[in-house]
């Protein structure tokens, strides 16, 4: 692995003594004055992203005259940076909750498989839960659809899981629907111990390792407990 990509993983694990013991100087510096952007109304960065500086991705946008998609959506322009942005939910997860969203990426963080801390660059939109886990759904460069992955970046595995639902260049630049039984995502990807409330909705946009940018935007996210649940617009 090369010094630079090196250096930069640590820092997105939040290891900065690591990191500091390094031969090479790090690529990634921490911010003088580490902050956050100011974040889209009813949203939040996470804090503890603070320390890589104010990094503005996301803003919220109408939709152009003659172009097609949600007519509130989510830009998320993310270029040499990374972050988080999170909305407080409190939504029951049976065995009917279901995750729905729309969205259209232009260009993928990541050229390289993502499975490895020197490659993990990527958007997606994730849910995290009582438990502090979170189950994120990525469009992936080049792995296969379907494929589930616990987080190659240290202070994140065991914490973080990955399930892979596009793949590739084939549909970029288009608005996509998903639909995502989150019970059974868990159940499959994570474990068969459920925990019993979703608490958050996120946003993650990751270019930091690789030193790149991409694109993408959202909209239309519906989190539905179930038959008998009141469906929750979330943006």
């Amino acid at each position: 692995m090369r010094p630079i990509t090196r250096c930069a993983m640590l820092l997105l694990a939040g290891m900065s003594t690591l990191a500091a013991a390094q031969d090479a100087p790090p690529a990634v510096a921490t911010a003088p004055t580490p902050g956050l952007a100011v974040a889209p109304e009813g949203w939040a960065y996470l804090p503890e992203l603070a320390i890589y500086g104010p990094a503005d991705i996301y803003h919220i946008v109408a939709r152009k005259p003659g172009e097609g998609g949600p007519r509130r959506q989510m830009l998320v322009q993310t270029k040499k940076n990374v972050g988080i942005l999170t909305r407080d939910v409190d939504v029951p997860l049976s065995a009917a909750t279901q995750l729905s969203w729309r969205w259209k990426v232009d260009q993928i963080p990541s050229k390289l498989p993502e499975t490895v801390p020197a490659q993990h660059d990527y958007f997606s939109i994730a849910v995290k839960f009582e438990n502090g886990k979170d189950l994120t759904y990525m469009w992936s460069s080049s792995l296969e659809e379907g494929l589930g992955f616990d987080c190659p970046l240290p202070g994140w595995t065991g914490r973080e899981y990955h399930v892979v639902i596009r793949s590739g260049s084939r549909d970029l630049g288009k608005w996509l629907s998903e639909r995502r039984n989150v019970a059974a995502d868990y159940a499959r990807y994570v474990g068969p111990e459920a925990p019993g409330r979703i608490v958050q909705v996120w946003f993650i946009a990751n270019t930091i390792i690789q030193q790149g940018e991409a694109s993408a935007r959202f909209g239309e996210i519906v989190l539905t407990p179930g038959a008998a649940g009141k469906p929750l617009k979330v943006f």
